[in-house]
């Protein structure tokens, strides 16, 4: 499951929901996935019964300035704005929720289930949703039907002992040049040079322009426990990405997949996930109310030391959200101070 909330400006362009909720409808007759439900919990396949979403408007008495300047990520409160898919035994594959602040602004949460699509198929169908709504003709997505041994159903795993551990939550704001200064930094003293490609897609014959589904994979490594040698780090990592670069189909990289998550979830130590939605064009959902003034993407892992990269608004930064355990995250705000910068 991946949660995302769009927080848009005081405007009264909003105007009539119910074009908000056609507009939704029409742009499930291309995603029709999005509207069916999963044959049951654990089978990996949707039945496309045109079951339809759940839309609900809602009334916040918070400001949206709260929320744009937001540092320390309250998740009690963001849950108040974003429907929770992964609640009891909620059918809906998708869940929208308009929320209406006293202050004239709005913010959309929409939960979308993982299974149904990678990030850039989450902002191709947000993107579409938007464009229709302001009266354009998107481009319609193709669905592949992969083979059957393609159809991969991830095992589920658990963070060892997160029921025990405080977690505390904050947002980074990272500059170009303090990126860079950064990156100097640590490749200083190492033979290693940054790999500048990691974000491009890497299946790309035959591909059709829009493709909607799942395609990803794990670039994982271990370091032993001590003190940690970052530019090792890194070029181990870069070791990783280029060897996933190598794979030449959709079935090789299932396979890929599987062994990582047999590597994870048999591991017993201490594990950091780290996500990029970055250059996916979350800041060009556009309903007619202008683009958004901030996105917050929450992980779809609910638990353990999670970081997720997306860009800011003039793109021109990277805002890091990063859930770490208390005492983790004290060190590493001090650390960090000097390279990043307050929310604007």
């Amino acid at each position: 499951m991946v949660r995302f909330i769009f927080f848009y400006k005081n405007n009264t362009n909003v105007g009539d929901i119910n074009i908000l909720k056609k507009s939704l409808s029409e742009t499930l007759t291309s995603y029709y996935p999005f509207a069916g439900r999963f044959l049951a919990p654990s089978m990996p396949i949707i039945d496309c019964s045109d079951q339809g979403v759940e839309f609900l408007e809602v009334s916040n008495d918070s400001r949206l300035r709260d929320f744009v300047v937001m540092k320390d990520l309250d998740e009690s409160i963001l849950d108040q704005l974003i429907p929770n898919y992964a609640a009891g035994d909620n059918p809906n594959l998708v869940e929208v929720w308009l929320n209406h602040f006293k202050c004239g602004a709005v913010a959309l949460g929409v939960s979308i289930s993982h299974k149904l699509g990678d990030g850039f198929t989450m902002a191709n169908f947000l993107n579409h949703w938007a464009t229709v709504t302001r009266g354009g003709y998107p481009k319609t997505p193709t669905f592949w039907l992969s083979a059957s041994k393609s159809n991969i159903e991830v095992p589920e795993y658990d963070f060892k002992g997160i029921d025990r551990v405080k977690y505390a939550t904050r947002t980074f704001m990272f500059t170009n040049s303090k990126l860079n200064e950064l990156k100097n930094k640590f490749f200083a003293t190492s033979n290693h040079v940054p790999c500048g490609e990691h974000g491009k897609k890497i299946i790309e014959k035959n591909r059709p322009e829009i493709a909607a589904g799942n395609i990803c994979t794990i670039a994982d490594i271990t370091v032993d426990s001590g003190e940690i040698n970052f530019t090792e780090v890194i070029a181990k990592l870069r070791k990783e990405i280029m060897e996933i670069k190598e794979v030449r189909n959709v079935e090789e990289l299932g396979e890929m997949l599987l062994n990582k998550f047999s590597t994870v979830s048999d591991d017993q130590s201490r594990t950091y996930t780290f996500s990029s939605l970055c250059r996916f064009p979350f800041y060009q959902v556009d309903f007619g109310w202008g683009k958004p003034v901030r996105v917050i993407a929450k992980s779809g892992v609910s638990d353990g030391n999670v970081v997720q990269l997306v860009d800011t608004p003039s793109g021109d930064c990277i805002e890091a959200i990063v859930r770490l355990e208390e005492e983790e995250m004290a060190i590493f705000e001090k650390d960090i101070l000097a390279y990043s910068q307050d929310m604007i």
